[in-house]
């Protein structure tokens, strides 16, 4: 396989999850980027997060979390409150609304990795785990920008 088939077939892939998400989540009227951060929230447990730890999490800027956060927050699905009084640092939460929403999101997640892992081996599981790692950490270790 050529070197840019790789990209190709990532573009592909990418492209097919994205659009299969955005379906199941038109109804949700949720985006991507909202459940990937609720996603975020619910695998902390009962521990809460910060939009620091996120932003970082994420590897964004702490502006775009921000944005996320706040539309999350005026649906009912996190709720935010100061983590010591006076502070200006918040706690990020799922509510009880959240925890549902991300219980039928995991459930859907789930049966999609199942799906493109059909016909797998444990290794070969194992194997594209380990490139798909690597591969990432090249880009960023690369420091490319898309230039």
């Amino acid at each position: 396989m050529e070197g840019n088939e790789i990209g190709s077939y990532l573009k592909k892939i990418h492209n097919h999850l994205e659009r299969g998400k955005n379906s199941d989540l038109k109804r949700y009227s949720l985006t991507g980027t909202q459940l990937e951060a609720l996603l975020y929230l619910r695998q902390k447990g009962e521990k809460t997060g910060t939009l620091s730890e996120m932003a970082q999490f994420f590897d964004v800027k702490h502006t775009s979390i921000l944005h996320v956060v706040k539309l999350l927050e005026k649906k009912g699905l996190i709720a935010r409150a100061e983590k010591k009084p006076g502070s200006r640092l918040r706690e990020i939460r799922l509510t009880e609304s959240g925890h549902m929403l991300t219980e039928e999101m995991e459930r859907i997640k789930s049966e999609v990795d199942g799906i493109m892992l059909t016909g797998m081996s444990c290794e070969e599981r194992a194997v594209l785990q380990r490139l798909l790692a690597k591969l990432y950490r090249n880009l960023k270790e690369g420091d490319w920008n898309g230039r």
